[in-house]
């Protein structure tokens, strides 16, 4: 009986010990500070982009940092690298700057969200760096936008050119016609005038 008696606190001892180790754990990430680039407009096919992540240890103690980018949502788009290094030791007080390249490769039809998860200890925090492509792909979408407004307004400007033209030709025509009938009563009122002498 004493046995298990001796068992229960050892393990509800372990686990207030693991709670509190983990709660000392998860608030590591509140002394820390992360400055960050969130959004870049990406060039396709050009070498690339630079975000800039900037982390400061304001705790009491030294840190070790990881930096885990959702590589799913970019393997989608390109290619990116992190320099100097994924993962950085800070003393209090120190601050390092991350910088995270990323290269567009494939078809972008409107932002993307890449989540950079960065953890320290057992806590982590999501950063999320947008990306907007600019460049062929995009203008690809642009000009398909612009070639239907250019061909509306040059539907309505050859409209406008055959009403226009319709109108002249229809004015001329009746013109030509009041002549003509003007030319032969004149005739007509000549040879009157010669058939008296």
């Amino acid at each position: 009986m004493n046995k298990h008696i001796i068992i229960w606190v050892f393990l509800i001892s372990i686990s207030i010990l693991l709670s509190n180790i983990t709660l000392a754990e998860t608030t590591e990430i509140k002394n820390t500070t992360i400055d960050y680039t969130p959004y870049q407009e990406v060039v396709v096919n050009e070498p690339g982009v630079v975000y800039n992540i900037k982390i400061t240890n304001t705790g009491t103690r030294e840190k070790d940092y990881e930096i885990i980018p959702d590589t799913q949502a970019i393997q989608a788009i390109g290619t990116y690298r992190v320099d100097p290094s994924d993962k950085i030791t800070l003393k209090p007080g120190e601050q390092k700057t991350i910088y995270f390249y990323l290269a567009i490769e494939k078809e972008l039809t409107s932002r993307t969200i890449i989540p950079v998860r960065i953890r320290t200890g057992l806590s982590e925090t999501t950063i999320n760096l947008v990306a907007r492509a600019i460049g062929p792909f995009q203008a690809t979408q642009k000009s398909t936008v612009l070639n239907q407004a250019f061909k509306i307004i040059l539907i309505i400007i050859i409209a406008i050119i055959i009403i226009l033209a319709l109108i002249f030709s229809f004015s001329k025509i009746r013109r030509k016609k009041e002549e003509q009938e003007e030319g032969e009563l004149q005739t007509g009122f000549d040879e009157e005038i010669e058939t008296y002498y």
